[in-house]
């Protein structure tokens, strides 16, 4: 079955909001299996190029000192960092599993503690835009100091932030929280149980919640973690096995 459309994109001009056809076609096919990757990297490589091309801009105009102009391509720089991007394909985002993140590296730890101040902060009506901030810092983190021992602890971090109200990117965070325990497996830090959540509550994969909740009673020591885990268990096996009656 092939099925075709024409790329668009939705413009907001002075309040009204229309439909832009940009032109060319689409053809999916169950053939062509790569099809999304494929297509999901060339959205990749086209936010680079955009960024890339905003900065020469801005380097242009520092050198000509026109300092309007410089103003706004920042603007412009500042909107395009603080837009959500998708990763669409987790595998294209997630810092890799075979990482052994065991360093202590003095620029992460210092973009870490950054991150960090920008969740904390207490300003309400800035809330979303710091998230944003600590996301993109936390990142920068996790693709620039793979190796650095705060590696676990920022995925941590990016899994609250993804499963926030500002993201709700609910599979994106599980999977930040599953990197969480995978690369330290005697974490203090209650990923299993935040993933497991959303897993239960969100992504509807209860089989991998039980999982998880399994995993918990399993590993940790601390008793409201694991008063929380065995609750939740309980509540979805008693489920199953009612939906079997």
């Amino acid at each position: 079955m092939v099925n075709s459309r024409k790329f668009w994109a939705v413009v907001t001009l002075s309040g009204i909001t229309g439909i832009a056809f940009l032109g060319g076609q689409l053809v999916a096919s169950d053939d062509h299996p790569d099809q999304e990757q494929s297509l999901v990297q060339r959205v990749h490589e086209a936010r680079d190029a955009y960024q890339a091309s905003l900065e020469r801009l801005r380097a242009y105009y520092v050198q000509t000192q026109d300092s309007e102009a410089q103003r706004w391509v920042e603007q412009e720089l500042t909107a395009y960092h603080m837009i959500l991007k998708t990763p669409y394909i987790l595998n294209l985002d997630l810092p890799s599993r075979d990482l052994r993140p065991d360093s202590s590296i003095i620029n992460a730890n210092q973009i870490f503690r950054q991150a960090l101040d920008w969740l904390n902060k207490s300003s309400f009506t800035e809330r979303e835009a710091n998230y944003k901030r600590a996301e993109l810092l936390l990142q920068r983190l996790v693709h620039d100091y793979p190796r650095s021992d705060k590696l676990d602890e920022a995925c941590y971090y990016l899994g609250q932030i993804y499963s926030s109200k500002y993201f709700q990117q609910y599979r994106r965070a599980a999977a930040y929280y599953e990197r969480v325990f995978h690369y330290e497996p005697n974490t203090n830090l209650d990923a299993r149980n935040r993933a497991a959540f959303l897993y239960e509550n969100y992504i509807a994969d209860r089989r991998r919640a039980v999982e998880l909740y399994q995993e918990v009673l399993r590993r940790e020591v601390d008793p409201e973690k694991t008063r929380e885990a065995n609750k939740r268990l309980s509540a979805l096996l008693n489920n199953r096995t009612a939906q079997r009656q």
